[in-house]
């Protein structure tokens, strides 16, 4: 095998497995969210449930991709079209510093909203960029969907703490 071609193969095997790692951990975070005391501001409610749709459309096609349900074109035409939706509601849903003791924005994001906005267009066109009609066009633009919201999540989001006993 070429240097060119295991180099390729290599590339998109670490692309894969780290889909895979974010789509489980993003399974992890649902139920930690529901889990926590009630949020009291409304727009930080409406932030969540976008955020919380999100979720759940990569989730279905995280599994289609890692092959734990069987690929379906429609249902992934309709996990493509609800992130489409939710990314370009993204700005305007955080635009307004509202918080919240149970929210996970930082609020590094109205001080670099610039940086936030750019970061939120990107993954509204990777998300218009989706192929669903075949699991090989899933598989090849998913990653770069899931590297925007991955990129967006590490600058502008806390970390919840899901290991609290007390």
């Amino acid at each position: 095998m070429n240097h060119k071609l295991s180099h390729r193969i290599s590339h998109r095997v670490f692309h894969l497995l780290a889909l895979v790692i974010l789509v489980g951990s993003l399974g992890l975070t649902a139920p930690a969210l529901t889990a926590q005391a009630p949020i009291t501001n409304k727009n930080v409610k409406k932030r969540i449930a976008l955020m919380l749709s999100a979720q759940d459309a990569v989730a279905i096609l995280g599994d289609m991709m890692a092959g734990r349900m069987v690929f379906n074109a429609a249902k992934a035409r309709a996990a493509r079209r609800v992130l489409v939706q939710t990314s370009s509601r993204i700005s305007r849903r955080f635009r307004t510093p509202h918080q919240d003791p149970q929210s996970h924005a930082r609020p590094e994001i109205w001080t670099y909203w610039d940086d936030f906005s750019a970061r939120a267009e990107i993954s509204e066109q990777a998300a218009r960029q989706l192929s669903v009609s075949s699991l090989n066009g899933l598989r090849h633009s998913l990653p770069n969907l899931l590297h925007s919201c991955l990129s967006c999540h590490q600058r502008f989001r806390v970390e919840p703490n899901e290991f609290i006993t007390h």
